[in-house]
């Protein structure tokens, strides 16, 4: 998935000219809003966005375009109900799951625990993966970018093309500390006759791919487990993301079969108009879920119900909002919580009173301290601004309260209700909890004398249940590519 929190994004209307859209939501549900604060949705008999007006709880078109000057009856800031939220929500969210065995409630899909931590579904996080990626345009808007582009994108090594820091082969490998090699085939492009807002409400997934199979393509050559199902589907169309509909960025389900093998999960991302535009923020973050099921760290806003969401992690995860840093071209690492889920680092207990030292990038190893619960423990590693972090929007020692028995859908922090994984910031402020932000400046700690972190201090290392965890940190060196730290009793 890839989440929005206030961006202003161009959106291109049939019969009008693009226009500038504050967003917030995700490929299940978002809402797109003027400049100066009107709710807007698509009108497809129109073909431009119109003013938003509510019948019945759902948000309607009032058919008056927004370059025209709202009527008195138009009201700022529209929702919908919670409950039709809901429905809608229900209605995508469904598509990104397996169906649930019968002993799994459908419910704890959202919750992630009784898979340890991930997305339940086929994994093909280690090994040698080569996924195909389907390049796609439409009757009326092509791309500048080149099948050899999207091959280096995803494939090259030192790749550094468009200011990218590197390829989405060598971000996987950096990583899993060399545990998955995923490469992609690149083919295309297939041209799709319709024009692209036709594809925005109808996908055009099994098209594409029965195209594909009809050019002669060994799908073998897909199912590294050899199980006859294809390991990793992606497509990548033509023209700047659309962030409306089947268009999104998302990772779901496809049911589509051919030559006794079958689809799984796919992902869709854009193109961009030219190899400019070309970043692997997106690419990266969906083939997270895709390939090794991790889940997003924020909050969707359905499961505690309020409909609020927050940043969960923020900029500080590619599975929460680090895939947009750098306009997606340096997208923030995997942080240390799904690094170590997907069993791919070997952990380092920091339970012993004495001073421990962490370089930044150390892909190979995770710091764990371990508490009495065996699914709730406090993850610390190097966030220094350089490397795959030079765009955080903070800088130093990262403490992360996991829980994998939790849900980044429940911000309120109750011992029944809490995150799955959550950064410890080091101001207090809870900023990313309140979705104030995705990260600023105060969140991560950085040159502390004396103690930072205990059952006593804000924010405290205490479990969810309201006990001492055991876990106090003092002396925090200067944020650097090492730091050292004091764990105490």
């Amino acid at each position: 998935m890839s989440s929005i929190f206030d961006e202003k994004l161009i959106f291109p209307q049939e019969n009008g000219k693009d226009v500038e859209l504050l967003v917030n939501g995700d490929e299940f549900y978002s809402r797109c809003e003027t400049i100066d604060g009107y709710t807007a949705i698509y009108d497809t008999d129109i073909g431009e966005f119109c003013f938003a007006e509510k019948a019945h709880g759902y948000l309607v078109s009032s058919r008056i375009t927004i370059d025209r000057k709202p009527p008195k009856k138009i009201k700022r800031h529209l929702r919908e109900s919670s409950e039709i939220r809901r429905r809608k929500f229900d209605s995508r969210f469904s598509l990104m799951q397996p169906e649930p065995s019968p002993v799994l409630p459908f419910d704890t899909l959202r919750t992630f625990g009784p898979n340890n931590g991930l997305l339940n579904g086929r994994r093909v996080s280690t090994g040698t993966v080569i996924g195909l990626t389907i390049i796609v345009e439409f009757a009326d808007v092509k791309s500048e970018v080149t099948k050899a582009d999207v091959e280096s994108m995803l494939n090259d090594d030192s790749y550094s093309s468009q200011g990218n820091y590197c390829s989405v082969r060598e971000y996987f490998s950096n990583m899993s500390n060399g545990e998955l090699d995923y490469s992609n085939d690149v083919l295309g492009p297939i041209m799709l006759p319709q024009n692209r807002q036709y594809y925005v409400n109808r996908p055009f997934f099994v098209d594409v791919l029965n195209e594909i199979v009809a050019q002669g393509i060994d799908l073998s050559r897909y199912d590294s487990l050899g199980e006859g199902v294809i390991d990793a589907i992606s497509f990548m169309y033509a023209g700047r993301t659309l962030y409306q509909g089947w268009l999104w960025p998302h990772n779901h389900m496809l049911d589509w079969n051919s030559n006794g093998y079958s689809s799984n999960f796919y992902q869709i991302s854009s193109l961009g108009l030219n190899a400019d535009g070309l970043s692997i923020g997106t690419f990266c973050h969906e083939s997270g879920h895709m390939l090794c099921r991790f889940p997003d760290l924020y909050d969707y806003g359905k499961r505690d119900g309020d409909f609020q969401k927050s940043a969960g992690v923020g900029r500080y995860c590619l599975m929460s909002s680090g895939n947009h840093l750098d306009s997606g071209k340096t997208p923030s690492s995997i942080s240390a919580y799904l690094r170590d889920l997907a069993g791919w680092p070997k952990r380092v207990k920091v339970n012993s009173p004495k001073k421990y030292e962490i370089a930044q990038g150390n892909y190979s190893s995770v710091y764990i301290y371990e508490t009495d619960n065996l699914n709730e423990y406090y993850l610390i590693e190097n966030r220094h601004t350089t490397g795959l972090d030079s765009h955080l929007p903070s800088s130093g020692l990262a403490v992360y309260h996991c829980d994998t028995l939790g849900s980044n859908e429940y911000q309120g922090g109750t011992p029944a209700k809490h995150y799955q994984c959550g950064l410890l910031q080091a101001d207090g402020q809870l900023d990313l909890e309140r979705n104030y932000n995705t990260g600023d400046g105060g969140d991560l700690f950085d040159n502390v004398q004396g103690i930072a972190l205990s059952h006593n201090t804000t924010p405290s290392t205490l479990l969810w249940d309201g006990s001492d965890s055991g876990l106090s940190i003092k002396d925090i060196s200067e944020s650097d590519e090492k730091i050292t730290f004091d764990v105490f009793e």
